[in-house]
Protein backbone atom coordinates (compact mmCIF):
# COMPACT_ATOMS: atom_id res chain seq x y z
CA UNK A 1 0.00 0.00 0.00
CA UNK A 2 1.27 3.36 -0.85
CA UNK A 3 1.69 5.96 2.02
CA UNK A 4 -0.82 9.32 2.00
CA UNK A 5 1.87 12.06 0.04
CA UNK A 6 0.04 14.71 2.52
CA UNK A 7 0.27 12.21 5.88
CA UNK A 8 4.17 12.14 4.74
CA UNK A 9 3.98 15.70 4.23
CA UNK A 10 2.35 16.24 8.07
CA UNK A 11 5.63 13.44 9.50
CA UNK A 12 8.00 15.91 7.71
CA UNK A 13 6.64 18.94 8.93
CA UNK A 14 6.14 18.15 12.58
CA UNK A 15 8.88 15.61 13.24
CA UNK A 16 10.65 15.82 10.41
CA UNK A 17 10.50 12.32 9.15
CA UNK A 18 10.26 11.03 5.60
CA UNK A 19 7.73 8.60 6.68
CA UNK A 20 6.26 7.13 9.82
CA UNK A 21 8.65 4.75 11.27
CA UNK A 22 6.19 2.77 13.45
CA UNK A 23 3.94 0.91 10.52
CA UNK A 24 4.65 -2.09 11.03
CA UNK A 25 7.50 -2.42 8.36
CA UNK A 26 10.27 -5.23 9.14
CA UNK A 27 13.12 -3.57 9.43
CA UNK A 28 15.69 -6.31 9.73
CA UNK A 29 18.84 -4.19 9.24
CA UNK A 30 17.49 -2.20 12.97
CA UNK A 31 17.14 -5.53 14.60
CA UNK A 32 17.81 -4.60 18.25
CA UNK A 33 18.10 -6.62 21.74
CA UNK A 34 18.20 -10.22 22.33
CA UNK A 35 22.05 -10.14 22.55
CA UNK A 36 22.25 -14.12 23.80
CA UNK A 37 19.47 -15.05 21.64
CA UNK A 38 21.72 -13.95 18.69
CA UNK A 39 24.81 -15.22 19.44
CA UNK A 40 22.99 -18.69 19.98
CA UNK A 41 21.69 -17.96 16.45
CA UNK A 42 25.12 -17.56 15.13
CA UNK A 43 26.31 -20.69 16.58
CA UNK A 44 23.41 -22.46 15.13
CA UNK A 45 25.17 -21.40 11.61
CA UNK A 46 28.96 -21.40 12.52
CA UNK A 47 28.68 -25.47 13.97
CA UNK A 48 26.03 -26.06 10.80
CA UNK A 49 23.65 -28.04 13.37
CA UNK A 50 21.20 -29.93 11.58
CA UNK A 51 17.68 -28.68 13.36
CA UNK A 52 17.23 -25.99 15.38
CA UNK A 53 13.77 -24.29 16.84
CA UNK A 54 12.94 -20.42 17.46
CA UNK A 55 10.21 -20.12 19.73
CA UNK A 56 8.58 -16.93 20.64
CA UNK A 57 4.71 -15.27 21.23
CA UNK A 58 3.55 -13.40 18.56
CA UNK A 59 4.94 -10.29 18.13
CA UNK A 60 8.03 -11.01 19.72
CA UNK A 61 10.49 -10.84 16.43
CA UNK A 62 10.99 -14.39 15.13
CA UNK A 63 10.82 -13.23 11.81
CA UNK A 64 12.87 -10.07 11.98
CA UNK A 65 15.53 -11.79 13.76
CA UNK A 66 15.58 -14.70 10.76
CA UNK A 67 15.31 -11.84 8.65
CA UNK A 68 18.43 -10.17 10.63
CA UNK A 69 20.23 -13.35 10.01
CA UNK A 70 19.44 -13.87 6.37
CA UNK A 71 20.93 -10.49 5.92
CA UNK A 72 24.02 -10.26 8.14
CA UNK A 73 25.50 -14.22 6.92
CA UNK A 74 23.65 -14.11 3.23
CA UNK A 75 27.18 -13.73 2.14
CA UNK A 76 29.15 -16.74 4.03
CA UNK A 77 26.04 -18.97 4.17
CA UNK A 78 23.58 -20.21 1.50
CA UNK A 79 20.21 -19.40 3.56
CA UNK A 80 16.68 -19.25 2.04
CA UNK A 81 14.03 -17.81 4.20
CA UNK A 82 10.44 -19.25 3.71
CA UNK A 83 7.73 -17.21 5.18
CA UNK A 84 5.54 -20.10 5.48
CA UNK A 85 6.03 -24.18 5.39
CA UNK A 86 3.78 -26.01 2.91
CA UNK A 87 0.65 -27.98 4.04
CA UNK A 88 1.41 -30.46 1.37
CA UNK A 89 5.13 -32.62 1.72
CA UNK A 90 4.67 -32.86 -2.29
CA UNK A 91 5.34 -29.03 -1.93
CA UNK A 92 8.71 -29.53 -0.55
CA UNK A 93 10.07 -30.72 -4.39
CA UNK A 94 9.12 -27.41 -5.59
CA UNK A 95 10.68 -24.98 -2.72
CA UNK A 96 13.84 -27.11 -3.71
CA UNK A 97 13.91 -27.08 -7.18
CA UNK A 98 13.12 -23.40 -7.03
CA UNK A 99 16.07 -22.86 -4.86
CA UNK A 100 18.73 -24.96 -5.90
CA UNK A 101 18.14 -23.67 -9.32
CA UNK A 102 17.34 -26.79 -11.10
CA UNK A 103 17.44 -27.36 -15.11
CA UNK A 104 14.80 -26.34 -17.26
CA UNK A 105 14.45 -29.81 -17.41
CA UNK A 106 13.83 -29.90 -13.89
CA UNK A 107 12.06 -27.26 -13.81
CA UNK A 108 9.40 -28.46 -16.74
CA UNK A 109 9.47 -32.24 -15.56
CA UNK A 110 10.20 -33.05 -11.77
CA UNK A 111 6.87 -32.96 -9.88
CA UNK A 112 5.69 -35.32 -12.67
CA UNK A 113 8.57 -37.04 -13.88
CA UNK A 114 11.84 -36.77 -11.92
CA UNK A 115 11.90 -36.20 -8.61
CA UNK A 116 10.08 -37.14 -5.80
CA UNK A 117 9.69 -36.73 -1.94
CA UNK A 118 11.46 -40.39 -2.66
CA UNK A 119 14.39 -39.66 -4.47
CA UNK A 120 14.58 -36.07 -3.23
CA UNK A 121 17.07 -36.05 -0.80
CA UNK A 122 19.49 -37.95 -3.52
CA UNK A 123 18.86 -34.89 -6.00
CA UNK A 124 19.66 -31.64 -3.20
CA UNK A 125 22.70 -34.15 -2.17
CA UNK A 126 23.85 -33.78 -6.16
CA UNK A 127 22.70 -29.83 -5.78
CA UNK A 128 24.22 -29.06 -2.99
CA UNK A 129 27.73 -31.10 -3.59
CA UNK A 130 30.34 -29.47 -0.92
CA UNK A 131 27.82 -26.62 0.09
CA UNK A 132 26.05 -25.64 3.00
CA UNK A 133 22.05 -24.32 2.83
CA UNK A 134 20.71 -23.53 5.09
CA UNK A 135 16.30 -23.19 5.26
CA UNK A 136 14.38 -20.85 7.90
CA UNK A 137 10.92 -21.72 7.75
CA UNK A 138 8.56 -19.37 9.56
CA UNK A 139 4.98 -20.10 11.14
CA UNK A 140 6.61 -23.37 11.34
CA UNK A 141 3.45 -24.05 13.89
CA UNK A 142 0.94 -24.09 10.50
CA UNK A 143 3.07 -26.89 9.21
CA UNK A 144 1.16 -30.49 8.70
CA UNK A 145 2.77 -33.36 11.04
CA UNK A 146 3.13 -35.60 7.44
CA UNK A 147 5.70 -32.12 6.15
CA UNK A 148 7.84 -32.07 8.89
CA UNK A 149 8.47 -35.81 9.21
CA UNK A 150 9.46 -35.70 5.30
CA UNK A 151 11.83 -32.49 6.18
CA UNK A 152 13.05 -34.34 9.42
CA UNK A 153 13.47 -37.23 6.48
CA UNK A 154 15.21 -35.19 3.85
CA UNK A 155 17.47 -33.21 5.94
CA UNK A 156 18.66 -36.18 7.86
CA UNK A 157 19.33 -37.59 4.41
CA UNK A 158 21.30 -34.61 3.22
CA UNK A 159 24.84 -33.71 4.65
CA UNK A 160 25.11 -30.30 4.32
CA UNK A 161 21.44 -28.72 4.73
CA UNK A 162 20.01 -27.27 8.10
CA UNK A 163 16.95 -26.40 8.98
CA UNK A 164 15.60 -23.86 11.60
CA UNK A 165 12.08 -24.23 12.49
CA UNK A 166 10.07 -20.92 13.72
CA UNK A 167 6.98 -20.76 15.44
CA UNK A 168 4.46 -20.07 18.51
CA UNK A 169 5.19 -21.73 21.98
CA UNK A 170 2.34 -24.64 20.69
CA UNK A 171 5.36 -25.82 17.67
CA UNK A 172 7.42 -26.97 20.53
CA UNK A 173 4.67 -28.68 22.34
CA UNK A 174 3.36 -30.20 18.94
CA UNK A 175 7.33 -31.58 18.26
CA UNK A 176 7.28 -33.34 21.96
CA UNK A 177 3.32 -34.85 21.87
CA UNK A 178 3.30 -35.66 18.00
CA UNK A 179 6.94 -35.88 16.61
CA UNK A 180 9.68 -37.31 19.18
CA UNK A 181 11.70 -37.75 16.36
CA UNK A 182 12.40 -34.41 15.32
CA UNK A 183 12.20 -33.35 18.62
CA UNK A 184 15.49 -35.45 19.93
CA UNK A 185 16.98 -34.04 16.43
CA UNK A 186 16.93 -30.26 17.71
CA UNK A 187 19.86 -29.30 18.79
CA UNK A 188 19.48 -25.61 19.31
CA UNK A 189 16.15 -24.31 21.03
CA UNK A 190 16.19 -20.77 21.22
CA UNK A 191 13.21 -18.64 22.81
CA UNK A 192 12.33 -15.21 22.64
CA UNK A 193 10.10 -13.23 24.85
CA UNK A 194 10.77 -9.60 25.57
CA UNK A 195 12.97 -6.85 24.85
CA UNK A 196 14.24 -4.98 28.33
CA UNK A 197 13.88 -1.41 28.98
CA UNK A 198 17.26 0.25 27.69
CA UNK A 199 16.47 -2.14 24.53
CA UNK A 200 12.82 -0.90 24.34
CA UNK A 201 14.32 2.25 23.54
CA UNK A 202 17.22 1.41 21.77
CA UNK A 203 14.40 0.44 18.91
CA UNK A 204 12.44 3.41 19.40
CA UNK A 205 15.42 5.20 18.61
CA UNK A 206 16.66 3.52 15.58
CA UNK A 207 13.63 3.48 13.74
CA UNK A 208 13.29 7.19 14.67
CA UNK A 209 16.26 7.59 13.24
CA UNK A 210 15.93 5.31 10.08
CA UNK A 211 13.16 7.71 9.06
CA UNK A 212 15.15 10.99 9.35
CA UNK A 213 14.65 12.30 12.79
CA UNK A 214 17.18 12.41 15.81
CA UNK A 215 17.61 10.26 18.89
CA UNK A 216 14.21 9.76 20.27
CA UNK A 217 12.39 12.68 19.61
CA UNK A 218 9.68 13.67 19.91
CA UNK A 219 9.37 11.44 22.43
CA UNK A 220 10.85 11.68 25.71
CA UNK A 221 12.60 9.33 27.96
CA UNK A 222 9.36 9.81 30.34
CA UNK A 223 7.10 8.53 27.38
CA UNK A 224 9.72 5.73 26.44
CA UNK A 225 9.30 4.35 29.95
CA UNK A 226 5.37 4.55 29.19
CA UNK A 227 5.62 3.11 26.37
CA UNK A 228 7.93 0.11 28.15
CA UNK A 229 5.24 -0.55 30.88
CA UNK A 230 2.43 -0.51 28.94
CA UNK A 231 3.71 -3.06 26.38
CA UNK A 232 6.45 -5.11 28.57
CA UNK A 233 8.66 -4.70 25.95
CA UNK A 234 7.00 -7.19 23.14
CA UNK A 235 8.32 -5.45 19.84
CA UNK A 236 5.22 -5.53 18.28
CA UNK A 237 2.94 -3.91 20.83
CA UNK A 238 5.58 -1.26 20.94
CA UNK A 239 5.49 -0.27 17.34
CA UNK A 240 1.86 -0.75 18.11
CA UNK A 241 1.73 1.83 21.00
CA UNK A 242 4.27 3.98 19.17
CA UNK A 243 1.93 4.49 16.17
CA UNK A 244 -0.92 5.30 18.33
CA UNK A 245 0.99 8.28 20.39
CA UNK A 246 2.51 9.24 16.81
CA UNK A 247 -1.05 9.60 15.47
CA UNK A 248 -2.40 11.23 17.87
CA UNK A 249 -0.03 13.66 18.34
CA UNK A 250 -0.77 13.97 14.43
CA UNK A 251 -3.66 15.17 14.46
CA UNK A 252 -3.44 17.51 17.57
CA UNK A 253 -0.46 18.96 15.56
CA UNK A 254 1.90 18.53 18.51
CA UNK A 255 5.49 17.56 18.49
CA UNK A 256 6.38 16.99 21.67
CA UNK A 257 4.90 13.96 23.14
CA UNK A 258 5.84 14.07 26.38
CA UNK A 259 3.80 13.53 30.18
CA UNK A 260 1.65 16.77 29.31
CA UNK A 261 0.50 15.09 26.35
CA UNK A 262 0.35 11.25 27.90
CA UNK A 263 -1.51 12.98 30.51
CA UNK A 264 -4.15 14.53 27.74
CA UNK A 265 -5.11 11.35 26.23
CA UNK A 266 -5.86 8.07 27.36
CA UNK A 267 -4.16 5.13 28.89
CA UNK A 268 -3.37 1.46 27.49
CA UNK A 269 -3.19 1.86 23.42
CA UNK A 270 -4.12 5.36 23.77
CA UNK A 271 -7.38 4.62 23.67
CA UNK A 272 -8.86 2.89 26.63
CA UNK A 273 -11.29 -0.42 26.15
CA UNK A 274 -14.51 1.04 27.27
CA UNK A 275 -15.39 -0.73 31.01
CA UNK A 276 -18.86 -1.84 29.39
CA UNK A 277 -16.41 -3.83 27.07
CA UNK A 278 -14.15 -6.81 27.32
CA UNK A 279 -13.83 -6.51 22.98
CA UNK A 280 -9.92 -5.89 22.04
CA UNK A 281 -8.66 -7.00 25.55
CA UNK A 282 -5.37 -8.63 24.52
CA UNK A 283 -5.48 -12.75 25.59
CA UNK A 284 -2.68 -12.12 28.31
CA UNK A 285 -4.71 -9.24 29.80
CA UNK A 286 -7.86 -11.59 29.36
CA UNK A 287 -6.41 -15.12 30.60
CA UNK A 288 -5.04 -12.94 33.73
CA UNK A 289 -8.41 -11.63 34.71
CA UNK A 290 -9.93 -14.63 34.26
CA UNK A 291 -7.45 -16.14 36.83
CA UNK A 292 -8.13 -13.68 39.33
CA UNK A 293 -12.05 -13.81 38.44
CA UNK A 294 -12.19 -17.44 39.14
CA UNK A 295 -9.52 -17.32 41.81
CA UNK A 296 -9.77 -14.33 44.07
CA UNK A 297 -6.95 -11.77 45.39
CA UNK A 298 -3.67 -12.87 43.98
CA UNK A 299 -0.17 -11.18 44.57
CA UNK A 300 1.80 -11.47 41.32
CA UNK A 301 3.81 -14.64 42.07
CA UNK A 302 1.06 -16.22 42.65
CA UNK A 303 -0.61 -15.20 39.58
CA UNK A 304 2.62 -16.74 37.97
CA UNK A 305 2.48 -19.84 40.24
CA UNK A 306 -0.67 -20.65 38.32
CA UNK A 307 0.24 -19.65 34.72
CA UNK A 308 1.94 -21.91 31.81
CA UNK A 309 5.54 -20.21 31.70
CA UNK A 310 6.06 -21.81 28.74
CA UNK A 311 5.83 -18.46 26.76
CA UNK A 312 8.70 -16.78 28.82
CA UNK A 313 12.13 -16.99 29.16
CA UNK A 314 12.11 -18.16 33.07
CA UNK A 315 10.27 -17.55 36.01
CA UNK A 316 11.65 -13.81 37.39
CA UNK A 317 10.88 -12.87 33.56
CA UNK A 318 7.24 -13.90 33.50
CA UNK A 319 6.99 -12.09 37.05
CA UNK A 320 8.13 -9.10 35.04
CA UNK A 321 6.23 -9.18 32.30
CA UNK A 322 2.74 -9.76 34.67
CA UNK A 323 3.44 -7.08 36.74
CA UNK A 324 3.77 -4.11 33.73
CA UNK A 325 0.16 -6.17 32.53
CA UNK A 326 -1.35 -5.73 35.81
CA UNK A 327 -0.33 -2.03 36.07
CA UNK A 328 -1.81 -1.60 32.81
CA UNK A 329 -5.28 -3.47 34.05
CA UNK A 330 -4.98 -1.23 37.01
CA UNK A 331 -5.02 2.09 35.31
CA UNK A 332 -7.40 0.56 32.82
CA UNK A 333 -9.70 0.44 35.91
CA UNK A 334 -10.24 -3.42 35.42
CA UNK A 335 -8.59 -4.60 38.74
CA UNK A 336 -8.47 -3.06 42.00
CA UNK A 337 -5.37 -3.93 44.55
CA UNK A 338 -4.92 -3.96 48.48
CA UNK A 339 -1.31 -4.45 50.57
CA UNK A 340 -0.35 -7.89 51.83
CA UNK A 341 2.62 -7.27 53.93
CA UNK A 342 5.38 -6.53 51.17
CA UNK A 343 2.87 -6.93 48.39
CA UNK A 344 -0.22 -5.80 46.56
CA UNK A 345 -2.65 -8.71 46.24
CA UNK A 346 -4.60 -7.78 42.94
CA UNK A 347 -8.52 -8.83 42.27
CA UNK A 348 -10.64 -8.22 39.77
CA UNK A 349 -13.09 -4.69 40.05
CA UNK A 350 -16.96 -5.14 40.42
CA UNK A 351 -17.75 -4.18 37.44
CA UNK A 352 -15.37 -6.09 34.91
CA UNK A 353 -16.14 -9.11 37.00
CA UNK A 354 -19.77 -8.90 35.95
CA UNK A 355 -18.62 -8.76 32.48
CA UNK A 356 -17.02 -11.66 32.57
CA UNK A 357 -19.72 -13.62 34.26
CA UNK A 358 -21.84 -12.11 31.24
CA UNK A 359 -19.34 -13.81 28.56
Amino acid sequence: MKSNPKTGEQYMKLFEWKENPFNFKILPELFVGYSNELKSMSDVLENREKFSLLIGPTGSGKTTLLRHMSRKFNKKYIIYYLPKPPKDPTDLIGIFTKYMGGGVFDKLFSREKNITLYNLSEWVSKKLKENELFLFFDESHEASIETLEWLRTIVDQVDGLSVVLSGLPVLDSLLKEQLETFTCRVNTKIELTNLTRSETREMIKKRIEWAGGGDIKPFTSETIDHVYDTTGGFPREVIRVCNSLVKKALEKNISTIDVNFLNEVEYGSVKRVPLNSLEGIPARQRSILELLNGRGPMTPTEIVANMDLSEYKDKQNAIRSVNNILKRLLKDEFLTRKGRGKSYQYMVSEKIKTLLVNK
